[in-house]
């Protein structure tokens, strides 16, 4: 009961949260996301925080599956489980740990037959590039497992598509697709082919969901759609905006891309009126000048050279979740000495308004440097 109450204040205060992290927060839903034994697979494009989006854009409470080194310490172990996370292992962690998979498989088996689900990234690993890379079998040996309890499970597609990848104030999409319900004696023709099958038609489905930018001419590709983007005010029309122009890039080679790209820099932003960039620059100074501390904090942790790319929005927003609302606690304390109840209530409104008025922040994807 307190594990229940616990998952689901902090479900609660995490989609509080993107609110304020996200500009904006789309989910789209291709079908109702039913009941009873799901396996969601995703792509994974950031760490952490594709987890967080996927749980709290649907009405489940799925068990995700995580890397095992993070469950390393006794403590971490037992605050993932808390909160419903599983290890995985890989073959990086070691041959040996391999086995425990097997261990794995049949409590995620044993979930989804009472009615629970699982989240699963697919790809085993995160990327910042925007396409889907090739799904491992760690979601294919779970539904096996569960077929041998069940008379069907289904497996949801699910796509995420970051507008940008660590800046705060981005937008960000996630997308459900349509449910592939698999039968008992899906298997039982040839394992081996309906394996092979199963991937595809889930790579296939997710697909569409994202956007997917061919890996062979990747950093021109990219260069020449952030320049010819154009911004739309939805982020599933700005995701079908770029969709078709990666589609318009397949038949141009990857140095006409890089010309077309040398000609067309600096169109893809419109130009900001006068009155609105002195109100964004008003909201900006007022937001930076009262959140100094708590970015301090996430820019001292982010900010390290070292630190996985993958995990500095994870870290932001975590960081944040925490800090933020510690400084407007002691903040608002301090103008409440003063002694004017209205000042106090109007001080404690601006700081969170602030947040919401900042804007678009960085919104324009980079291409990644070699």
């Amino acid at each position: 009961m307190i594990q229940k109450i616990f998952y689901h204040a902090l479900k609660f205060y995490c989609r509080v949260v993107l609110r304020f992290y996200f500009r904006e927060w789309q989910v789209q839903k291709q079908t109702i996301i039913a009941d009873g034994p799901v396996i969601f697979v995703a792509n994974h494009q950031n760490a952490f925080l594709d987890a967080v989006l996927i749980i709290c854009s649907s009405h489940r409470n799925p068990w995700a599956l995580a890397r095992a080194n993070v469950f390393k310490k006794k403590w971490a172990r037992t605050l993932l489980t808390f909160i419903q996370m599983m290890p995985v292992y890989r073959f990086r962690d070691g041959f040996d740990t391999l086995r425990k998979n097997e261990a794995i498989m049949e409590q995620c088996a044993v979930l989804l037959k009472t009615g629970n689900s699982i989240l699963i990234f697919g790809e085993g690993n995160h990327n910042e590039h925007y396409n889907l890379r090739h799904l491992q079998k760690g979601f294919v040996r779970i539904a096996q497992a569960a077929l041998q309890h069940l008379p069907a499970i289904k497996i949801v597609p699910v796509g995420l598509h970051y507008e940008n990848h660590t800046a705060f104030r981005s937008r960000v999409l996630v997308s459900f697709g349509k449910p592939i319900t698999i039968t008992k004696n899906y298997f039982d023709l040839n394992i081996v082919q309906q394996t092979d099958l199963l991937l595809k038609t889930v790579s296939d489905e997710i697909t569409p969901l994202i956007l997917s930018i061919p890996e062979s001419t990747y950093e021109a590709s990219l260069q020449y759609l952030q320049t010819n983007r154009k911004q739309q005010a939805d982020i599933i029309k700005q995701l079908q905006h770029e969709q078709q122009l990666v589609k318009s890039l397949a038949v141009i080679s990857a140095k006409e891309t890089e010309t077309c790209f040398n000609n067309t820099a600096g169109l893809h932003k419109a130009p900001e009126g006068l009155s609105e960039k002195v109100f964004q620059k008003i909201i900006r100074a007022y937001y930076t000048l009262n959140h100094w501390p708590a970015r301090l904090i996430v820019r001292s942790v982010t900010g390290k050279p070292n630190l996985d790319p993958q995990f500095i929005a994870s870290l932001k927003f975590a960081l944040g979740m925490v800090t933020v609302p510690l400084f407007y606690f002691l903040q608002i304390g301090l103008v409440a000495m003063i002694g004017n109840l209205w000042l106090t209530i109007g001080y404690a409104i601006s700081l969170p308004l602030s947040v919401i008025l900042l804007g678009e922040g960085i919104t324009y994807f980079k291409p990644k440097q070699s």
